[in-house]
Order: C-alpha cells, then structure tokens, then sequence
C-alpha cells in the first residue's frame, strides 16, 4: 500500500532520524519496516516452528527443538526495539543517550499499533467506498506537526474558493488512532512530527483525512478528481512535500522558497531574473536525479507549475479562468 510505504520511507524516518542520505534511507526503511512487522515476531514466539516454516525455504530439521527456536524468536524481538533505539540515540545530539535507548521499545510499539490500524482501516475504508459507488484516492503529502494544521487550512481555503463547502468534522476512530498512538507512545521526538489533533473534513458527499504522511479523499468520482487536482496544485504552497525519497525531497524543498517569495508579490516577481535562473538551476538537476516515477514526475509537474506563474500566468485550476466544476453540495 501506497500510504504504508511513505508513512516508514517518507515521513518516519523524518521524525525519528532527520533528513538522510539516500544510503542511510535505505537502512532505516529496513530498520522501520522490521518496527512494523515486530507483532508478527511476538506472535512467533507462541509457535516458533511453525514461524520458522511459514518464512523459510527450507523446513527446520527436527532435531532442532521448539525450544531453541523460540529462543532465537526472542532474541529478535529484542533486538529490533533496542535497534531503533540505538538509531535514534546516535541520530540524536545531546546527551542521556541510554535514556533514548530505551525509548525504542514503546517507539516500536507506536510505529506497529499505527501500521497495523493504517494496514487494516485504509482497505475497509476503500472496500466501503466501492459499495458506496464512491471512489478513494491517497495524495502523498509528508509534513511534521507544525505545518499539519496550516496545510489543512489551505487547502481548505482553496477548495471552498472553487464551490467545496468543506467543513472540520470528528474524524471516525480508525482515522484518529494511529496519530494519537505514536503521540501517546513516541514521546518528545514523535510529538514534534505527530498532530495531537487529526485534520478530518466533510461536504456533501466527499471527505478528506489528513495523515502525518498523506492525504485520503474520498466520494464521488468527478468531484473526487476536481478536489484532488485543486489539492495537488496548491501543495506548492505549503510546508508539505509530495515526494518521499530523500534525493526528490532535496530538489522539493529548494521549490519551497522560490514560491515563497513569489507569494509574497505575484505581480512583482512575475518575470523576476533571479527566480528564473534559480528555477532554471534545479530544472537542468531533474533529468540527472534516479529516483522513482512518481516522484520525479512530481517535480516535474511543480517545476512547471512555477514556472508558469513566474511568467505571469495564473494557476490553471485556481484562479485559470475555468471557473468552478463544482457540482452544489449534497446532503450528507
């Protein structure tokens, strides 16, 4: 699942490590990926053997005892929490680096209950969807805890500005959960990158729920595929990154100040030298960057997308002249 993916590639490594190389990705996806999978280890602990052959290639000899099996199972489980523990510590400046050691065992819990509960409620919410004649669609979007709220306002904003009646409503439980386990159980270095408070909004016929690592509409199909252009078209705006490799995330946020500065003065910036040759600088980077298609497809699309504003043109869906597509809000 696309939203498994970037919640441990995208935005869990973020929190729990900071910005990383492409190599160092690579580990802590493993690292975080066994964090997830660690209730299958304490499950294995109960039937080692039968464990053991559901995994391997190879059936275990029978000499080998349940007992021993099951010892190794343990040693696993250990290992893994004590792991991202001693990740976290050498990630970490500052002192009490034992103390963070620890933190890896109710980290692991957080990071497993909240991949479960996404793992689970994403296809039900889907399968729901479907006998709803409604459709789903699952935005990337990667922020931390201080741009959550200020990106969900936007996007808000843009969209009611194109006919939406969005409107903040309580989100069901299997939205919530995963967000105020990993806040309860992360402690300080989740906290930062967790919302205490997930975004959920409705309108008519159409909802959107904001994870730390993505964005998940849901209603009926032509409205679904208007709202979700608005929102890829003004993610350009905000704080949150729509790619999740490191090298793409490089290239993304150095588009975060150029529209910066172009929002603070649209028509002053238009044709600005500056933000052109700095535009042109990271588009002559892009056919060189191997990451994969959806992200460099992305960056494509932004680097476009500034540069059509920087010429003076408006955005093609907000503000295009193409007026609203929007069909009048049902009743829910």
């Amino acid at each position: 699942m696309a939203i498994l993916k970037r919640f441990w590639r995208g935005w869990a490594i973020d929190a729990l490590f900071g910005r990383t190389t492409a190599a160092e990705q690579v580990l802590f996806s493993i690292l975080i990926g066994a964090a997830a999978a660690w209730p299958i280890l304490l499950a294995a602990i109960l039937a080692p053997k039968l464990a053991v052959q559901m995994v391997a290639t190879v059936p275990l000899p029978a000499s080998v005892s349940p007992g021993t099996v099951r010892l190794a199972w343990i040693a696993l489980a250990l290992l893994i929490p004590l792991a991202v523990g001693i990740a976290v510590a050498i990630r970490t400046p500052g002192g009490r680096r034992l103390a963070r050691i620890w933190r890896g065992f109710p980290i692991t819990v957080g990071l497993s209950a909240a991949f479960a509960i996404i793992f689970v409620s994403v296809p039900a919410m889907r399968l729901w969807a479907s006998i709803r004649r409604q459709k789903s669609a699952d935005i990337p979007l990667i922020m931390n805890a201080a741009a959550y709220h200020e990106v969900a306002v936007k996007l808000c904003e843009v969209l009611n500005r194109q006919g939406f009646s969005f409107r903040a409503a309580p989100p069901d439980w299997w939205v919530a959960a995963p967000t105020r386990l990993l806040v309860w159980l992360g402690g300080d270095l989740l906290r930062s990158h967790v919302p205490r408070r997930t975004a959920h909004f409705v309108t008519g016929d159409l909802s959107m729920s904001l994870y730390p690592s993505g964005l998940i509409l849901r209603g009926k199909a032509r409205r679904l595929t208007w709202a979700h252009g608005l929102i890829a078209e003004t993610v350009v705006h905000t704080q949150g990154l729509q790619t999740t490799d490191s090298r793409a995330q490089v290239l993304e946020r150095r588009l975060r100040p150029l529209w910066r500065s172009y929002d603070l003065d649209p028509r002053g910036r238009a044709g600005d030298r500056t933000l052109v040759a700095e535009l042109d600088r990271i588009a002559r980077e892009l056919p060189t960057l191997q990451v994969s298609w959806d992200d460099w497809q992305v960056l494509y699309r932004q680097i476009l997308q500034l540069g059509r504003a920087i010429s003076g043109q408006p955005q093609i869906l907000d503000g295009g002249g193409i007026g609203s597509m929007v069909e009048p809000d049902e009743p829910a």
